[in-house]
C-alpha cells in the first residue's frame, strides 16, 4: 500500500527545527498531538478529512519524529510548554486539540495551564488519568534494561504493532505502515522518549504526583471534550476513559469495539466523522 503524507515543513521552537503539518484553509484551527514513541505520519488516515472542514496543524514535538532530539530531559509540563510555544509561532491563538496516548496527557495539561487557549478536546487512549499502564512501558523506567527495550528493530517495530493494535496482521503485511514504524523507531527517538517516561512513570506505572496532578483537576475543565477509547486498549485501560467521562463537567465517551491503542488508524473513516461531528456540535 502507498501511503500519502502532506508536505513536511519545519520551524523554530525555542532553538528545535520542528516539523510540522498544514493543512486546510477554512474552519476554526486543530492541532493534532501524537503520543510518546509516535510523529505525525500516524495521522496519514486523519488529516485529509479533517482538512476539508477545518485548518488542520500537527507537529513532531520535541525529541519525536524528524524534529531536534535533545540531550536534556523534558517533562511533560516541558512538552506542553513547547507545543504553547509552537501555537505562538504559527500565530495560533486558540486551537482544539486532538490528542493520542501521553499527547492526551500533554493535552490535558494545556487545558489546566492556559484553558483560554483550548477550544475543544479530542482525547483518545489518553495517558496521564489512572496509576494503571502496559507493562512494557514500565520495564523501560528500569535502569539498562530500558535502553535494552528500547533499541530500534524489526522486531521491536513488529512488537509495538501487536501491542497497540487489535488486529495486527493486516499491518504487519504492509510493509509501507512498517516502514513507516521503523523510521519513527531511531535510536535518538527512543532514548528521550525514555528519559521522558522516566519523569512521569516506574515500574509500578505512572507516578502518583504525574497521574494526579491531572487525575485530581479534571472537574476544572471547562472545555467540551470527547473521550475516544478503542475497548481491547491495552496501553491504558478504558476504566480511566469511563472515569474522566463522569468528573469532566463537559466530556462525552465514545467506545471503539475490536480496537486498541490507535483508533484513529485501525477505525480511521468512523473516527474521522465522530470527530467532525463533535468539532462542529
Amino acid at each position: 500500500m502507498t501511503i500519502t503524507m502532506p508536505t513536511d515543513r519545519y520551524i523554530q521552537v525555542d532553538g528545535i527545527n520542528t516539523r510540522y503539518w498544514a493543512l486546510g484553509e477554512e474552519g476554526s484551527p486543530v492541532l493534532l498531538i501524537h503520543g510518546q514513541g509516535g510523529a505525525i505520519d500516524y495521522w496519514y488516515k486523519n488529516v485529509f478529512a479533517l482538512a476539508q472542514h477545518h485548518q488542520v496543524y500537527a507537529l513532531d514535538w520535541v525529541g519525536s519524529g524528524m524534529s531536534d532530539k535533545p540531550k536534556t530531559t523534558y517533562t511533560v509540563d516541558d512538552i506542553s510548554q513547547f507545543i504553547f510555544q509552537f501555537m505562538d509561532a504559527l500565530g495560533l491563538p486558540q486551537a482544539s486539540l486532538i490528542a493520542g496516548s501521553i499527547g492526551g496527557a500533554i493535552a490535558l495539561k494545556m487545558a489546566l495551564a492556559v484553558p483560554e487557549r483550548i477550544e475543544k478536546l479530542v482525547l483518545i487512549g489518553a495517558g496521564g488519568l489512572g496509576k494503571e499502564v502496559a507493562l512494557p512501558a514500565r520495564l523501560t523506567s528500569l535502569p539498562v534494561v530500558g535502553e535494552v527495550l528500547n533499541h530500534p528493530s524489526p522486531r521491536a517495530a513488529k512488537f509495538m504493532v501487536q501491542q497497540c493494535i487489535y488486529d495486527p496482521e493486516p499491518y504487519l503485511h504492509d510493509e509501507a505502515f512498517m516502514d513507516l514504524v521503523l523510521r519513527n523507531m531511531a535510536s535518538d527517538v527512543l532514548q528521550f522518549q525514555t528519559r521522558t517516561f522516566r519523569t512521569m512513570g516506574n515500574v509500578l506505572g505512572m507516578k502518583p504526583n504525574f497521574w494526579r496532578s491531572i487525575h485530581d483537576r479534571l472537574a476544572e475543565i471547562q472545555s467540551p471534550t470527547l473521550l475516544i477509547w478503542g475497548k481491547q486498549d491495552w496501553a491504558f485501560p478504558i476504566s480511566h476513559g469511563e472515569l474522566a467521562a463522569k468528573v469532566m463537567p463537559n466530556a462525552q465517551l465514545q467506545v471503539f469495539d475490536s480496537c486498541g491503542h490507535l483508533p484513529y488508524l485501525e477505525h480511521a473513516d468512523v473516527f474521522n466523522h465522530v470527530v467532525l461531528d463533535f468539532l462542529v456540535a
